[in-house]
């Protein structure tokens, strides 16, 4: 963690904004921003602790005259930034941010995402439904099961076998019909970041489920919740899977708009994929369509838009902040893959992972400078929507 300066008496002042965050590097920015407008912003770690009767934090970081600082303690916020990812990190940590985030709920304070917001952007396959009631393209989806992953695979060239909870690409199996039978192929990453891609070669239909399981098996994700998505045709960057994060937020008076959209292609890296400008993706796809770059770019911005008001008008709330996964096929036409409720850091610039020489960074060194401006938006907006909800 970094350095942070003790401040050992309770502030009684009641924070704008609360950052739930399993570390202060990637939200540093936001509470710096909040301490330059004058707005008091507090980061809960996994190091505090609650107290629901006097509605108290204990154990907060903020940023105070530019300077990272330790409070004893804080009362609850007015607004809540969900930003902990608990997957992975142990029982006893993610039951801990529960409990925060049921008191703070209970207290009345407000979220920038809704609790129901969560259920909708998780089930992939309700996701896909309501997508397609709605007129939004989006790769058709199916529970996983045996009869289902037949039945797909007699109706599409290629299904992706997904986790339900995944990231970053991991635990991803895809099977692909050919004359010589089905073709799985998966990949694994190493923790020193080399890619390895394992391939199983010519299943016959019936026995593909089989092989799916003793794969999920193998490489320990037997315990995950799995779906069916089936393949599009999709626009391959130098062999790779390619999509656009397009990052949607209610900012200044509610409003809706676009604050950032970034390039990924899936590569060797722990951290799922490398990030670059959408511009190149937007002008490679034009060379080879009929549509123009920014015809591309429009439809593209339009769909993550539509997307994120049918998830609002289903619930019948607003939702602060989503980061929209959208595939685009060769003819230039985009497909809503799916939304996520926490967007990561790493799609926008984070000082410990830029740079070309971790695995994890940007394949473009200039990306760099786009992506800061692109955390800029993305804080601004978050501040600006927290300010509208609190009042």
């Amino acid at each position: 963690m970094l350095f942070a300066m003790n401040h050992n008496e309770p502030l009684h002042q009641k924070p704008l904004l609360g950052i739930l965050q399993g570390r202060l590097l990637p939200r540093k920015a936001l509470l710096e921003l909040a301490d330059s407008e004058g707005v008091f912003a507090v980061a809960i770690t996994p190091d505090s602790e609650i107290d629901p009767q006097a509605q108290i934090i204990k154990n907060v970081i903020s940023v105070r005259s530019g300077q990272i600082i330790a409070l004893a303690s804080a009362p609850f916020p007015r607004v809540v930034y969900d930003m902990q990812f608990s997957k992975g990190k142990g029982k006893k940590r993610r039951e801990h941010f529960r409990e925060i985030t049921r008191a703070l709920h209970d207290a009345g304070s407000h979220f920038i995402n809704p609790f129901d917001s969560l259920g909708l952007v998780n089930d992939k396959v309700f996701f896909g439904e309501l997508m397609a009631r709605n007129g939004i393209s989006s790769p058709r989806c199916h529970a996983y099961n045996k009869k289902s992953l037949e039945k797909m695979l007699a109706e599409h060239a290629s299904v992706f076998i997904k986790p339900v909870s995944g990231n970053q690409g991991f635990g991803i199996i895809t099977a692909t019909r050919s004359k010589s039978g089905i073709e799985l192929m998966y990949i694994i990453v190493a923790s020193c970041g080399t890619e390895i891609e394992r391939t199983q070669r010519w299943y016959k239909p019936e026995n593909v489920f089989a092989a799916i399981e003793d794969i999920r098996l193998a490489e320990g994700w037997s315990k995950s919740s799995y779906f069916l998505q089936a393949a599009v045709d999709y626009f391959a960057w130098n062999g790779r899977w390619t999509w656009l994060r397009i990052s949607v937020q209610r900012a200044s008076g509610g409003r809706l708009e676009i604050v950032g959209t970034v390039f990924n292609y899936l590569h060797c890296s722990e951290y799922g994929g490398r990030h670059d400008d959408p511009q190149i993706l937007y002008a490679k796809i034009a060379e080879n369509c009929d549509k123009s770059a920014r015809e591309i770019e429009s439809a593209c911005s339009q769909i993550a838009l539509a997307a994120h008001r049918v998830l609002e008008d289903e619930i019948e709330l607003q939702i602060g902040e989503l980061g929209m996964d959208v595939i685009v096929d060769n003819h230039g036409v985009p497909h809503m893959l799916e939304a996520n409720n926490k967007q990561g850091n790493l799609i926008y610039w984070d000082p410990q992972y830029a740079g070309t020489q971790n695995p994890g960074g940007f394949i473009n060194p200039d990306f760099n400078d786009y992506a800061r401006s692109l955390d800029v938006n993305r804080n601004q907006a978050i501040l600006q929507y927290a300010e509208f909800l609190a009042n």
